[in-house]
């Protein structure tokens, strides 16, 4: 039998009509009906390559448009519309991402003008001051966007413990945010000694020295570390590296997998019932696929893992309980309204931060003249300060390392299944007296030590270059 040729439809341009009437994904809908320039250009194929389908408003279209596009297909298609809410996550994670974007982007414009070499990197900075468009402005902004990451993978950290959403499914993505947080501390701190002044040379100095506490093997770490007995050449060369190529390329996948174990594991909201209503930080998580109270002459395939198309039933029927209420929402436009919002705060808050507080830059490194105090950088003032007062093996070994350790085990040593505050009481209890503890060496470290490493009060004299 010949196949059936069936006629082109008036209207949708097979027929040899320049203008199509309906896109095939959305029946019923006009594909940028009109006569003007813009409505001609979302008809060409030009535009209809880029773009699959047109932006309809309609719950079919929001979903068409995140399935089409890249960047909008990272994002579910659909969510909890308590995840809106601003204190559900205060969007830190959100804000990790778009720092780290403007590092990366602000980092590329830096390194037209850097030699990593350390008769040239000093001449680099200082000219970057004076003879680039913008250069000291974009510097201060890297500058800035270093320190805010750092502090707000912390606080991210902080705000996922104290919801719980640490626990059951999402104990592995915890951990990659402990990851995340050790990769941003790296990139931090080996982006510190590229100025290569003063300041940056003896504060990653006193940072690297804390490697060679390390038994047996520090001495061997710290040259692997600088590339020999003291900080040079092959040292600056080799945090460049890690700084531009290494580190980041390890950010980028950790922050891939963390948003795909997000999208995996789920969001820690729970799901509402009837005419039950939960507050933005509770994440009691309940049964969603078999309903709480199962009448118990209910048949078991009912309620089971298998269902039947099919089946003999007693002659009473079992009343079926209300569904739970669907209170999601499209991530288009509602979420994404949301993140650009954010997004654009978080460049001007680094933009106004940039332009009111200068980059410092010393004078030149020179290993032979120490200043006073020598600091670390301000993300480890708290284990610097920890070392004055214990011996370096413990205070230098340890504790950070201890202090790893427990995080990485945190989801698999706390076995209760609660997420609620009032149920995990001593849990949240230790957690806030251990960062209450880092916070108060950070603070002293940073802005309560001056030479000799002496207690001095920071309206006094003002040791703290950030």
């Amino acid at each position: 039998m010949a196949d059936v040729q069936t006629p082109p439809a008036p209207g949708d341009g097979s027929d040899g009509s320049e203008t199509p009437t309906r896109d095939a994904l959305e029946p019923g809908e006009a594909f940028a009906p009109g006569t003007g320039l813009a409505a001609r250009i979302e008809r060409s194929n030009a535009w209809r390559s880029l773009f699959r389908h047109p932006n309809i408003d309609t719950p079919r279209g929001r979903a068409l448009q995140s399935f089409s596009n890249f960047f909008l297909h990272l994002y579910p298609v659909k969510i909890p519309a308590r995840v809106l809410r601003m204190r559900y996550s205060f969007r830190l994670g959100f804000i990790v991402t778009v720092l780290f974007f403007i590092l990366v982007l602000t980092g590329v414009y830096l390194m037209f003008f850097y030699t990593p070499a350390v008769g040239s990197a000093y001449g680099d900075m200082q000219h970057l001051r004076t003879g680039v468009g913008f250069g000291q402005l974009v510097r201060n902004v890297h500058r800035w966007s270093a320190h805010l990451m750092v502090l707000a993978v912390f606080l991210h950290m902080m705000r996922t413990f104290f919801a719980g959403a640490y626990k059951k499914p999402r104990e592995f993505n915890w951990v990659i945010g402990v990851v995340l947080l050790l990769l941003t501390l790296l990139l931090s701190f080996t982006g510190y000694l590229l100025p290569w002044d003063q300041l940056s040379y003896w504060a990653v100095t006193v940072g690297t020295n804390l490697v060679q506490y390390v038994p047996f093997l520090g001495h061997s770490l710290t040259k692997l570390l600088i590339g020999g007995d003291t900080l040079g050449q092959a040292t600056l060369l080799r945090f460049y590296a890690l700084h531009v190529a290494v580190l980041p390329l390890l950010v980028v996948l950790t922050i891939c997998i963390h948003i795909w174990r997000v999208r995996k594991d789920g969001f820690a909201v729970p799901r509402l019932s009837v005419g039950e209503t939960t507050s933005a930080g509770t994440f009691e998580e309940e049964a969603t696929a078999v309903p709480s109270r199962v009448p118990s002459n209910a048949p078991k395939d009912l309620y089971g893992a298998r269902t039947r198309v099919l089946g003999v039933v007693d002659r009473e029927s079992i009343t079926a309980e209300e569904r739970a209420v669907d209170d999601t929402v499209f991530t288009w436009p509602h979420l994404l309204v949301r993140h650009a919002v954010v997004a654009l705060g978080v460049c001007a808050t680094v933009l106004v931060l940039g332009v009111a507080f200068v980059a410092p830059l010393r004078g030149l490194a020179n290993p032979n003249l120490t200043p006073e105090p020598a600091k670390a950088p301000w993300y480890f003032a708290g284990l610097q300060e920890l070392l004055s007062h214990f011996d370096p093996l413990v205070a230098g070994l340890l504790v950070p390392a201890g202090a790893v350790l427990v995080l990485v085990l945190l989801p698999y040593i706390d076995r209760n299944p609660s997420t609620l505050a009032r149920n995990r009481k001593v849990a949240i209890v230790v957690f806030s007296s251990l960062m209450l503890i880092a916070v108060v060496l950070t603070v002293i470290g940073t802005f309560f030590r001056g030479p000799g490493w002496r207690f001095v009060v920071p309206w006094t004299h003002w040791y703290v270059e950030l």
